[in-house]
């Protein structure tokens, strides 16, 4: 008996150690594929209008683009709005948050990459590259989300691999000495 408890004290570490965990998985895959976030915001015009964009500098150049082919934008309508069309203060709270949400149930699903969010005349979008594999998924996701949240008002996919929907803000983007 005393050997089973031997053996068993020195197996049961090795077992439990070598399971690896869905989300330990995703996030070793993750750092593989993708660079860490950091975000620059750029100022831009639209139809005469001001807007913003905060986007993520740590794609520029990006050399994965093609595992991550479809452009999901999520767009967000802003219900309280400043003389420029512009979220207040009290309602970007309430689309940082909803924001958060989406960006997290994502992540426990599948990989992909945040490019960033811009601001627009009443509404906002956040835009990410994913894997078209996980198209369905993101659906899924999505669409239980829109149904909770009156603010989320859309999303689209489009194929591109090239990332060219994305391009004019790269362009914008100062790049690394």
């Amino acid at each position: 008996m005393k050997n089973i408890y031997i053996l068993l004290f020195c197996i049961l570490p090795l077992i439990s150690c070598s399971q690896s965990n869905k989300k330990e998985e995703i996030a070793q895959k993750s750092t593989a594929l993708k660079p860490e976030e950091l975000f620059t915001t750029l100022k831009f015009e639209l139809d005469g209008k001001p807007c913003l964009a905060v986007i993520n500098t740590q794609y520029n150049d990006y050399k994965n683009k093609s595992m991550f082919p479809l452009s999901l934008f999520i767009m967000v309508n802003s219900l309280e709005k400043d003389k420029s069309g512009h979220p207040t203060e009290k309602e970007a709270l309430v689309f940082h948050e909803l924001q958060a949400r989406i960006i997290r149930e994502l992540s426990n699903a599948f990989l992909y990459c945040h490019v960033g969010t811009t601001t627009m005349t009443g509404y906002r979008d956040t835009i990410l590259y994913i894997n078209s594999k996980d198209q369905e998924k993101a659906t899924a996701i999505l669409n239980k989300i829109k149904a909770e949240s009156k603010r989320f008002e859309s999303y689209t996919f489009e194929l591109d691999p090239k990332w060219e929907a994305v391009a004019s803000f790269y362009e914008a983007v100062p790049k690394k000495n």
